[in-house]
């Protein structure tokens, strides 16, 4: 957390135990950025941490304040598995091209 996760600043909220269900979100809701009944916020001061499954639910919550909520972001993805965010696709070939071999490895180019 660059800043301070609050309720009032778009806090990340969790859905315990759903990263062992077999639905969706959008299987279970018809709102994605409603309140949902049993989710967690992520509230912590600016230098903490967080860690967790994925594949759990989550997603941010509205910033109802006038002042950003930044965080830095970072994944493990396994060889085999597969990146949500398809880097290649939005990369240029000449930005792709300054990269080295590590690089390209840890963004799955």
């Amino acid at each position: 957390m660059v800043d301070a996760f609050t309720t009032e600043n778009g806090a990340t909220r969790f859905v315990p135990g759903t990263h062992k269900w077999r639905k969706t979100p959008n299987d279970s809701m018809q709102d994605l950025t409603a309140d949902y009944e049993w989710q967690e916020l992520a509230c912590g001061a600016a230098g903490s941490l967080l860690i967790f499954d994925g594949s759990t639910w989550h997603g941010h919550t509205a910033n109802r304040t006038h002042k950003p909520r930044r965080s830095l972001q970072g994944a493990f993805i396994p060889p085999t598995g597969t990146i949500a965010t398809d880097f290649k696709s939005r990369m240029t070939a000449d930005a792709r091209k300054r990269l080295g071999p590590a690089a390209q490895s840890v963004l799955g180019l």
